[in-house]
């Protein structure tokens, strides 16, 4: 199913072109969704080629925006490498609305629930009308909040993205039984056993039930049509680093369409990276964070095998 295109009374406002010849790019992007304007970030590489680029839209966490996680994610250096585009939208009040909810009531404007499935399939609607996303090559990234929305989006939006990686959390029940995607979408996802935000085995509130990883993966094995798994421990890096990696990857399933857990045994709220370095999830409170692989990279890695 091709995306639909949108009008072009969007209000588009270009923040910064080009650092000087040959300078990689960066662009604010305005439009008017449900009577209000919203914005996303766009990164684009100085090297990239002329024409349409593989896209990754990136999902920040709850109380975050683009920008934020945007300077510690890593896609920006690794589109300027790759050549890929990167955009980082905003969710309202800092919560993406994702399904229906399992504690508090999604953020809603002008008496509406926000629609943010509508937006972001808005924005990248937009992105291929101008050449910027090659409708066949786009990817969602979603961290904590935003991973409970890049699952959202692999159950209805499965006829725009190639691919999803929800990273430090597993999908609701809620989720679980509304997801009925048309076409199996490739899943690769990164969460640490010691979670104590998202936790990893699950919790219940009053109006539904975070599913523990393993729950969230087996729901995804059995559209997958999946009858095995195999799991390998990763290479360790640092002594000093008391996580680990396992990776699990399912097998024979009944249609090419690859599954993957990234488990950090030991990691906490965070996104693994061998760079190390302060991110805002530096608080005790978040945990451990694996210094065994650098999240954009095995994501990035994971994606650009894939097209729609």
């Amino acid at each position: 199913m091709s995306i639909p295109r949108w009008s072009r009374a969007a209000s588009l406002w270009w923040l910064a072109a080009a650092y000087g010849h040959g300078a990689a790019a960066s662009e604010i992007v305005k439009l008017t969704h449900q009577g209000v304007e919203r914005t996303a970030v766009l990164h684009r590489p100085a090297k990239a080629s002329a024409g349409a680029r593989p896209l990754v839209v990136v999902l920040h966490g709850q109380g975050g925006t683009g920008a934020d996680l945007r300077r510690w994610a890593g896609f920006d250096a690794l589109a300027d490498r790759e050549g890929f585009v990167a955009v980082y939208p905003d969710a309202i009040d800092g919560r993406w609305s994702y399904g229906r909810p399992i504690i508090l009531p999604m953020p809603s404007v002008k008496g509406e629930t926000v629609d943010d499935v509508g937006f972001l399939r808005r924005l990248i609607a937009h992105l291929v009308e101008r050449d910027i996303a090659d409708v066949a090559r786009v990817y969602v990234f979603g961290v904590s909040r935003g991973g409970l929305m890049a699952f959202t989006l692999a159950c209805v939006l499965d006829d725009v993205i190639a691919a999803a990686a929800p990273v430090v959390t597993g999908m609701t029940d809620h989720q679980r039984d509304d997801c009925k995607p048309q076409r199996p979408v490739p899943i690769v996802v990164i969460a640490g056993t010691h979670d104590r935000a998202q936790w990893y085995d699950g919790w219940i509130y009053q109006s539904g039930r975070l599913l523990s990883v393993p729950e969230s993966l087996e729901f995804w094995r059995a559209r997958h049509g999946c009858t095995g798994q195999q799991t390998r421990l990763l290479p360790h890096r640092r002594a000093d680093d008391p996580t680990g990696v396992a990776l699990i990857e399912w097998t024979g399933c009944a249609i090419e369409v690859p599954l993957r857990l990234y488990r950090i045994e030991g990691g906490g709220h965070q996104l693994p990276s061998t760079a190390g370095g302060a991110t805002p999830l530096s608080d005790p409170k978040f945990g451990r964070r694996n210094a065994d692989i650098e999240t954009a990279e095995e994501v990035w890695a994971f994606f650009k095998r894939h097209t729609r």
